[in-house]
């Protein structure tokens, strides 16, 4: 079988072959590929857009790697998709996400090769204001902007208005496919609201090796240390844990938060977060970004791992750290109760809620038995959830449906025809 997947980030031959252990953006579908390539004798091709004039291409072995021009209209982006899916001629399309246009490709049926897409984020869900700005007030979204961002629409309130634009796309996509994968209740009720007609199939995330191999231990990690990812978007929540950190101070005054992830110098939002940060003394630490095997150590080195988003599907995050073994604390919101039980797999506290958070910190803090129990649990769980054998079958089943049900109409048709 020949699969051709469109992805969010270009990749290359040997990004893919590696199974990813060098990226920090788009391993986990590097991860699926390599293990696909290695479990069958599929052919793959993989496709996204990037900073180019031209389409260029890498080979590899059994692969085939392109980065389509960004450049130019819509329609011409389609277009050049288009053509590239029919000199290549798959047997099925795996298109990874919706954020962006790929899905209109079969949604306003451009192509005739059976479709499946794999649910990541789901922009309509992030394009509330009260999702994407969360506690921010109308004078914290103005400090979130430089001055110059406003003329040449950059910074936080042009991107959220582009993605209030994708959202509308996005329910285009949703609405015009028939088939996807997704791994949480939130996600599969999103899908069953705009297509009651779509058939969805579970399909796990697979997780990069680095984090099958650390192990965390209560008796090795810094006490009173804690880790977050990706300050880069108001909507990841840094101010409610920099809050919280803030209330544990007087009772833990060695407490760190230990912050994972690239924060702009330039930007107006990477600007205002380091603000907050320095008002904080030394309580939080900029690790900066982070390819698998470091965030693995850092995970396995901290007490606790907190995700305060106000809105996400199944953070990989939160699947890396349950994995590593270590206590996780996470806002109650969208796909993430499909992945933390409360108290038996992690802690949950309401979204933008830095007391509650502040609270179940110092739990986790004082509770030895329970972080370990957390920790070990949630392990257990993950090591279930991602186990890769498990998770290709899972594509492996969803494609053979794809592929036959576009057959079976086909040959329906053919029959009404004769």
């Amino acid at each position: 079988m020949r699969i051709f997947h469109f992805l969010n980030v270009p990749l290359s031959p040997e990004e893919i072959l590696s199974g990813g252990k060098s990226l920090t953006y788009g391993s986990w579908v590097a991860t699926l590929v390599a293990h696909m390539l290695r479990e069958t004798d599929y052919k793959c091709a993989v496709a996204a857009f990037g900073k180019t004039n031209a389409l260029q291409s890498r080979h590899g072995d059994r692969v085939d790697c392109f980065t389509i021009p960004k450049n130019g209209t819509l329609k011409r982006q389609l277009k050049m998709c288009r053509d590239l899916v029919e000199k290549w001629k798959p047997d099925l399309i795996h298109i990874h996400g919706t954020e962006l246009a790929y899905g209109l490709l079969s949604a306003r049926r451009m192509i005739k090769y059976p479709t499946v897409i794999s649910l990541q984020g789901l922009l309509g869900a992030c394009s509330e204001w009260y999702r994407y700005f969360g506690n921010s007030g109308l004078m914290d979204v103005i400090h979130m902007h430089r001055w110059l961002e406003i003329p040449v629409r950059r910074g936080q309130c042009w991107a959220y208005w582009d993605i209030r634009k994708r959202a509308k796309r996005e329910k285009e996509i949703i609405k015009g496919n028939r088939f996807f994968t997704g791994r949480t209740e939130w996600d599969k009720a999103y899908i069953r609201a705009h297509n009651p007609s779509a058939k969805y199939f579970y399909v796990g995330e697979l997780l990069r090796e680095a984090f099958w191999q650390k192990h965390w231990h209560l008796g090795q990690v810094q006490r009173h240390r804690v880790i977050f990812t990706n300050a880069g978007h108001p909507r990841k929540g840094i101010e409610v844990l920099l809050d919280a950190a803030k209330m544990l101070k007087p009772k833990f005054p060695d407490i760190r938060v230990a912050i994972a992830g690239f924060i702009s110098h330039r930007s107006g939002y990477g600007r205002y977060i380091r603000r907050r940060i320095h008002e904080l003394d030394d309580i939080a630490i900029e690790l900066g970004p982070l390819n698998a095997s470091q965030l693995a150590q850092e995970m396995a080195s901290s007490h606790a791992f907190v995700s305060p988003s106000y809105i996400d599907n199944s953070p990989n995050s939160v699947c890396e750290a349950q994995l590593v073994g270590m206590p996780v604390i996470s806002t109650y919101t969208g796909g993430v109760p499909s992945l933390i039980e409360e108290h038996c797999t992690g802690l949950f506290f309401p979204t933008g809620d830095a007391p509650m958070l502040a609270a179940k910190l110092y739990e986790v803090f004082k509770n030895d038995e329970l972080a370990t129990q957390l920790g070990a649990q949630a392990h257990q769980v993950a090591c279930s959830r991602h186990d890769p054998n498990d998770i290709v079958d899972q594509v492996l089943a969803s494609y053979e449906h794809v592929v036959y049900s576009k057959n079976d109409r086909q040959r329906e048709t053919m029959e009404v025809a004769v």
